[in-house]
């Protein structure tokens, strides 16, 4: 997307934030009860203005508080129904393990098989399950959700911290167990990694065989690309649309702090 058509894409979304913005068009004063606001800086479906319209019903919430942020004023936007499931470990081993991503997650199974056998004594991990029709086509796809309070650090010294409590919207993993199509297995898993959280958006996308208005989100500790660093953000989201392909990135939304919006000003030309 270029500049310009960023520019109205950001200022249409703030204009759409009444009581929140001042009768100048900005984003609020520090002084605003308000943690922050979501802006949109990558717009390629029809999901992505309305769930930052949505997103920013909860602007008292600071980014990392953990919270599914579905507005009853956008019921549009709905969870899928997910069951708790008894814990099994060698179900555990293949989410984490994941095999569509090759041998990219198995080096972590024996980290996290000592980092958790406490919380595995005490009973503190869960597994949850969703049925639902990714393809329009009446099949139903069989997902598991992890909510995975261990997370990988990087480097020579191996090893996994605790986040506890583990957020179901953040701190989780998905895999695709069940399906007629197994190419259809394969493309979710292999990008499942990227996945935190799944919705419907009954204004989305539907076509029969391809999509059924089903996405995903993933919270990110960074701004999302692009310009989320340029307009002030510090967090921020990417929302995929599921489809037979798997999952594509369509939208950028980033979580600017109050009093830190920087208008988005075009770069300059190199002489």
């Amino acid at each position: 997307m270029s500049l310009s058509n960023l520019r109205p894409v950001l200022m249409g979304l703030a204009l759409a934030s009444l009581p929140v913005l001042s009768g100048a068009g900005e984003p609020p004063p520090a002084a605003s009860p308000f943690k922050g606001e979501y802006f949109v800086t990558r717009n390629q479906d029809p999901i992505c203005v309305p769930f930052a319209r949505s997103l920013n019903q909860f602007r008292r919430l600071d980014f990392d508080v953990c919270h599914p942020r579905l507005s009853e004023k956008y019921p549009q936007f709905t969870s899928p129904a997910w069951e708790a499931i008894p814990f099994d470990l060698g179900l555990a081993e293949t989410i984490l393990k994941n095999p569509s991503r090759g041998a990219t997650n198995a080096d972590w199974w024996q980290v996290w098989l000592k980092a958790s056998a406490a919380l595995r004594a005490e009973g503190k991990l869960t597994l949850w399950r969703t049925r639902i029709d990714i393809e329009d086509d009446g099949a139903l796809e069989t997902i598991v959700r992890f909510d995975y309070p261990l997370a990988p650090t990087t480097g020579p010294q191996a090893q996994e911290y605790v986040v506890e409590p583990p957020c179901p919207y953040r701190h989780t993993k998905l895999y695709m167990l069940d399906t007629p199509k197994a190419s259809l297995k394969e493309n979710f898993n292999r990008v499942a990694d990227n996945l935190s959280d799944i919705i419907h958006f009954t204004g989305g996308q539907v076509f029969p065989g391809q999509s059924n208005g089903y996405y995903a989100t993933s919270s990110l500790t960074i701004p999302a690309y692009p310009d989320g660093e340029r307009i002030g953000a510090t967090r921020g989201m990417v929302v995929y649309q599921l489809n037979n392909w798997g999952a594509g990135d369509l939208c950028s939304i980033n979580w600017v702090p109050t009093g830190q919006y920087r208008p988005l000003r075009p770069s300059r030309s190199p002489r």
